[in-house]
């Protein structure tokens, strides 16, 4: 059996919830982190708590790369792709490039032999070759 983190969870422990109904959260991630307990952490759940904390949250994107790094060390914490993303956050945090093309560009630099179709000539400056389909 999986046990899956959604959206909300992580939100409220990142955001420092305080909330009554929140209050073990702390306890819940401490065991994640030591690996007592294991969770899956799905990319669309990542990328919709990326978004929320800059958008919503107006976190800056240095404190939301910190975070998520922090949370990525968690030894209960499985997710899939986890050196794609680990330097996804790392190219999003040091280029002013959106986080889907971060997660382009770290797809082709773990696979140099695939390909990737789109319009956006701004990514060549990523050394990343496409093509127009």
């Amino acid at each position: 059996m999986t046990a899956f983190l959604d959206t909300n969870v992580i939100l409220r422990f990142l955001t420092a919830d305080r909330s009554l109904k929140y209050r073990d959260l702390y306890d819940f991630f401490k065991a994640i982190e030591e690996g007592h307990r294991q969770v899956e952490l799905k990319l669309i759940v990542l990328f919709q708590v990326l978004f929320v904390l800059k958008s919503y949250y107006k976190v800056p994107k240095p404190l939301i790369c910190d975070n998520i790094f922090a949370l990525l060390s968690f030894k209960g914490l499985r997710i899939s792709e986890k050196r794609i993303v680990i330097r996804m956050i790392e190219l999003w945090r040091s280029k002013n490039t959106d986080i889907v093309d971060c997660y382009l560009i770290a797809c082709l630099e773990f696979k140099p032999g695939d390909s990737l179709y789109n319009y956006d000539n701004g990514l060549d400056r990523h050394g990343v070759t496409h093509q127009v389909p």
